[in-house]
């Protein structure tokens, strides 16, 4: 989490309020999930461009959740996927770790050199990981949650609101920015967490950033939480709940 945050946290304020930003609108993402058998076996399995997907060990019958993990600046996606692993075996969740083409995402290192954010090539592959797992796992289309930390989590709400048809929900944990699109599908619920005392990305920012997509009437819930820049453990309970419809087996408060 080290390149690229304190950068996020720089833009976060001139960012936030814009209706757009850039000549380019965000990527349009054709990815749906799909009728199929399943082939995703029990466990990871690798896919295109160093992407793991994760299928819990214990899963109800039929089509399942699915979590789309997005890594902060420097991170190692399979440390951020095998986190999560046992929280997808309790819940019966698919997991789609992809990684970033550079040291992070491509909208944060663009708008930290003042070109178009969205000119890079990270939303097409991650639209490319995701029709490749919708062909292998029978994934619950009601439950398509983008969930990313730090600059993954600036990713998440950028990419996320631009494609509601997609995802159904978008999980922030201590955003630095965002790159709204015109407007906001409230059917979409979008959970941002933030401690107060994040000393890498402003907790003023997201503060921000929810008042912004509380302007556009946003189905947000935002939970300011005391400590650094970290993934809170009951803030990501709450986020996953809500976003998945209840209190999912065996998750403990």
């Amino acid at each position: 989490m080290k390149l690229g945050v304190a950068i996020a946290g720089a833009v976060a304020l001139a960012a936030t309020p814009c209706g757009s930003i850039g000549a380019r609108p965000a990527p349009s993402l054709k990815a749906r999930p799909t009728a199929t058998s399943g082939t995703l076996p029990v466990g990871e399995t690798q896919l295109a461009d160093g992407a793991t997907a994760y299928s819990p060990a214990s899963a109800p019958a039929g089509p399942l959740p699915l979590l789309i993990l997005l890594h902060g600046a420097g991170g190692y996606p399979p440390r951020f996927l095998q986190t999560m692993e046992p929280v997808a075996d309790r819940l019966g969740v698919i997991l789609l770790a992809p990684h970033s083409r550079g040291t992070t995402w491509d909208l944060v290192q663009n708008m930290a050199i003042g070109e178009d954010p969205w000119s890079g090539s990270d939303g097409r592959r991650i639209d490319q990981l995701l029709a490749d797992l919708f062909a292998r796992a029978a994934v619950d289309p009601s439950h398509v949650v983008l969930l990313g930390f730090s600059d993954g989590a600036s990713y998440a709400l950028s990419l996320g609101v631009a494609n509601p048809k997609l995802f159904t929900a978008i999980i922030a944990l201590s955003p630095g920015m965002l790159a709204p699109p015109p407007r906001v599908d409230p059917a979409q619920r979008i959970f941002i967490a933030h401690g107060r005392g994040d000393h890498v990305l402003s907790f003023a920012a997201s503060s921000d950033i929810a008042d912004a997509l509380r302007r556009q009437r946003a189905n947000l819930r935002f939970r300011p939480f005391e400590g650094d820049h970290q993934i809170d453990a009951a803030s990501l309970t709450e986020a996953l709940e809500w976003t998945l419809d209840g209190s999912p087996r065996g998750l403990q408060r």
